[in-house]
């Protein structure tokens, strides 16, 4: 009778368990994936682009999803850091400030989006746009000669 009991509690434990975490979604990875710089740059363009449709349409999950995907768009491959790091020498700690200002923007405009706040959505889109276009002026010609000389 003691071991029926047991072997039931360890089987109604283990099936909570399950249920629990199949019901709730699990966190997303502290790091995301890597990928290489041409195809994240094409990726996040189609996220702006999303972000653009959904600020004309009114639509606040479409805002919501591109503006997540931005602020946590993936890492460069390590051959792409290396070689972004080599080419900026001393300009790499500004390619980072550009960086981390999209990516809080990205984020801020994304809670804005939840809050169905425009106005805010607005101001951070505005602030995320300029990071973009701020990195693409200073950084994107001397990249992309280096990486056709590599």
């Amino acid at each position: 009778m003691k071991r029926s009991i047991l072997i039931l509690v360890v089987l109604l434990g283990f099936s909570i368990s399950v249920m629990g975490w199949s019901w709730f979604p699990q966190q997303k990875a502290s790091q995301p994936e890597t990928m290489p710089l041409v195809p994240m740059m094409q990726q996040l363009l189609t996220d702006i682009q999303q972000v653009d449709r959904g600020i004309y349409t009114e639509d606040f999950g479409m805002i919501e999803e591109g503006a997540g995907n931005i602020s946590d768009h993936p890492t460069m491959t390590p051959e792409d850091k290396k070689l972004v790091k080599s080419t900026l020498g001393e300009e790499m700690q500004q390619f980072v400030n550009f960086d981390m200002v999209v990516h809080h923007h990205a984020d801020s405009m994304r809670i804005a989006a939840v809050e169905q706040n425009m106005q805010k959505v607005l101001e951070h889109y505005r602030i995320t746009q300029q990071g973009c276009v701020d990195c693409h002026s200073n950084y994107r010609e001397p990249i992309s000669t280096a990486r056709l000389e590599k």
